[in-house]
């Protein structure tokens, strides 16, 4: 789709602040915040690439003291107006000046993130181009894509499944507003393009991706597996290794470093003589330990892990991650729904050590972790590891969080790509405004007025080009609805949101 007129009259350039260009756009001209212009010069070759980021009314002189005197003398009398004066100051008054951030040029089919020169006031076309079109000119060679959606002009909207690979991604948003929706979009559309996920479903909400909205299997059934910890996962101490185990005692129960030392030399006696299980663990601690102390804070600790009913000594119940998991493309959702705080935590811990040790030694293949509302069940400094050195060892993370203030700044630091929804809250907007390299008040002032089901995508998955997708549906049963208490009336049907349907916000 070619750039296209906007109405009956050419926008004009009115001039330049720092940055920001400001355009003149008439009254019968539909342009809104998020959309890209593009200015065409007959002078030089390169067009330039602008984003509106705010629209305001153009100031004329006197335009105040004319509406106070209109609305001082305004009365049922019709005025003669012959030369049609009162539609011509009609126009002035609602002509717009469209505020707009410069993006980069386009030349010779190719967009390059810098400007050579101002374009020509006098000599200067400017065309509404739609986002689709804008990241075809920004486009690589990378061919695996991820149909997000749509833009205004209800153009498909695909991002780069490569530059999810090796990145740092956060989704967030207010309650409600569609983010684990755009999550599970993500899981389906990189489990077709083969890439193997973990997923932590806080929720349940994620059970049924395997299933069609009739209730079918889906063309994804045998590739997502969804695991009940203490139904049908089990993980043991011995599967887990000492490094694993050690880790949870430590950080997640806070065993003293002294107990620590003594349970590994336990750990070592046991290994040399056979199998290492829990109920031996604690026999052999009631046996051989004789400070009381030691004894008291292994054993406490250690039956805080037997009441845990995913840890299991048999080996017939164990699931090993390395045989869920699989390089040709697979989801493995591990549902922490009805789990108690503690024993979620224990549980999550367990899994990310022991992927880590695998993805060391080449056991998995790299992954995609999805962790929502990630803060609820791992600590903030087993994260700043994991984000430090993931490029090392292939786990690539994607949070989904409401309370973008609940992850630390190391965290922040790294992002690569970012999915925002709307916000309200002025210190969320203050936060997630300065975590992207596009400046700040063009995130505050475009993502505070989006609808729900409506994102601003930022980063590398749309070539650094801040983008306004209209969420697409998934064609599976998403669950996450909200439940109310009060039904629709009698003859209203409650559906759930057609994310593609959404318009854009007229702002």
């Amino acid at each position: 789709m070619e750039p296209q007129e906007t109405g009956g009259r050419q926008m004009r350039i009115y001039g330049k602040d720092g940055s920001i260009f400001k355009i003149i756009a008439f009254p019968d001209e539909n342009v809104y915040k998020g959309e890209y212009l593009l200015i065409e010069d007959d002078i030089n070759t390169a067009s330039t690439l602008v984003q509106v980021v705010d629209v305001s009314y153009a100031e004329t002189p006197g335009l105040l003291e004319e509406l106070i005197r209109e609305g001082m003398f305004k009365d049922n009398r019709t005025d003669l107006d012959p030369y049609n004066v009162g539609e011509t100051t009609k126009f002035l008054r609602d002509t717009k000046v469209l505020h707009c951030v410069p993006r980069g040029v386009i030349n010779d089919g190719r967009l390059y993130a810098r400007i050579y020169s101002l374009p020509s006031r006098t000599e200067s076309t400017i065309k509404r181009i739609p986002s689709s079109k804008v990241l075809e000119f920004a486009a690589s060679a990378q061919s695996r894509k991820i149909c997000l959606g749509r833009d205004r002009d209800q153009l498909r909207i695909r991002v780069n499944a490569e530059a999810l690979d090796g990145s740092l991604t956060l989704i967030t948003g207010m309650k409600g507003s569609g983010k684990s929706h755009l999550a599970k979009l993500f899981l389906l559309g990189l489990l077709k393009e083969g890439a193997p996920i973990l997923a932590f479903d806080l929720n349940g909400e994620y059970v049924c991706l395997n299933t069609t909205l009739d209730g079918k299997p889906s063309e994804n059934h045998e590739k997502i597996g969804v695991y009940y910890p203490g139904k049908n996962f089990f993980l043991s101490l011995e599967y887990l290794g000492i490094g694993s185990v050690s880790k949870v005692l430590t950080k997640v129960l806070n065993l003293p470093g002294v107990s620590a030392a003594v349970l590994n030399e336990i750990w070592s006696l046991i290994q040399n003589q056979g199998r290492v299980t829990l109920k031996l663990l604690q026999d052999v601690i009631n046996r051989s330990v004789s400070n009381m102390k030691v004894k008291d804070a292994l054993t406490s600790r250690l039956l805080t892990l037997r009441s845990c009913s995913f840890i299991t000594d048999d080996p017939r119940k164990l699931t090993r991650l390395e045989d869920v998991i699989h390089s040709e493309g697979s989801a493995v959702v591990i549902v922490l729904r009805d789990i108690p705080s503690r024993a979620r935590k224990i549980l999550v811990e367990m899994i990310l050590s022991k992927v880590v040790s695998l993805l060391e030694v080449d056991k998995l293949p790299p992954l995609f972790l999805l962790a929502e509302e990630a803060h609820l069940y791992v600590r903030q400094t087993y994260w700043e590891d994991i984000v430090t050195r993931m490029r090392h060892f292939g786990l690539f993370v994607i949070f989904v969080t409401n309370q973008p203030d609940a992850l630390e700044h190391q965290v922040f630091r790294q992002l690569d790509n970012i999915f925002l929804f709307s916000f309200k809250n002025d210190h969320d907007l203050d936060m997630v405004s300065r975590i992207s390299d596009v400046d700040a008040a063009s995130v505050k002032s475009i993502v505070k007025e989006i609808p729900r089901g409506v994102c601003l995508a930022i980063g590398r998955a749309v070539t650094n080009l801040p983008m306004l997708v209209c969420v697409r549906d998934l064609g599976v049963q998403a669950l996450g609805q909200t439940k109310t208490v009060f039904k629709r009336v009698e003859g209203e049907i409650e559906t759930q949101v057609t994310y593609s349907s959404n318009p854009l916000p007229h702002v």
